[in-house]
């Protein structure tokens, strides 16, 4: 197993692709996929200039081959650059090494989404899943990849299975996208409906409201 950077700071970092990843009319590819760095790896402390700065990650990779922590934030950064397929080679290499690695497998399809590879998207994504079965984020980029093929009620289940999975997805600075996700906002009518039950119902009360209450 690889040597993980030493350099310890927060536990989740969200990153997100340039804004030539592909778009559609769909509403949930309108805004970037989402990179993810999560807790399995100890994130390294830089400011945001850096985080895209390849030049910076490749110098740190060099110097420490085997830190699978840097060989996943130059990925991310090759990938917010839009160089997708030299995203997809790192992400590939740190896989090979370390090929439970959920964030590696979600970034992978995110990568191949850029390019507009949806099915290898699709694949790398359940494959994030398969790692972790409780991994809000790959289920909400499942949701998207089906969304953008059309297939709506395959992408509700998906973005339901997310957001009960990691509530924080519906936050638009956690997951910019929620902000042109129309079919997230139907998800989420539809849970509050479930879960308030009768009282969600649009009834007109059968006596005037008390003012002084």
């Amino acid at each position: 197993m690889s040597r993980l950077s030493s350099l310890v700071v927060p536990t989740f970092l969200v990153l997100l692709l340039g804004s030539s990843a592909r778009s559609s009319a769909q509403g949930a590819d309108t805004a970037p996929p989402v990179l993810d760095a999560v807790e399995e790896y100890p994130l390294i402390n830089v400011s945001k200039e850096r985080i895209a700065d390849v030049g910076y990650w490749q110098e740190s990779l060099a110097a420490s081959p085997d830190d699978v922590t840097l060989q996943l934030a130059l990925g991310n950064a090759y990938a917010m650059n839009r160089r997708f397929q030299e995203a997809i080679r790192e992400y590939e290499q740190l896989l090979r090494v370390y090929p439970e690695s959920k964030a590696a497998w979600n970034n992978l399809g995110s990568a191949y989404r850029g390019l507009g590879k949806m099915s290898d998207a699709l694949n790398a994504y359940k494959k994030a899943v398969d790692r972790d079965p409780r991994y809000g984020l790959a289920y909400y980029n499942i949701g998207a990849v089906y969304d953008h093929m059309g297939y709506y009620d395959k992408a509700l289940k998906n973005y339901s299975v997310a957001i009960r999975f990691d509530p924080t997805l519906t936050d638009s600075k956690r997951n910019p996208q929620v902000v042109t996700n129309k079919r997230l906002y139907a998800v989420l009518l539809q849970n509050y409906v479930e879960s308030a039950g009768s009282l969600a119902l649009p009834l007109e009360p059968a006596y005037p409201e008390n003012p002084k209450e």
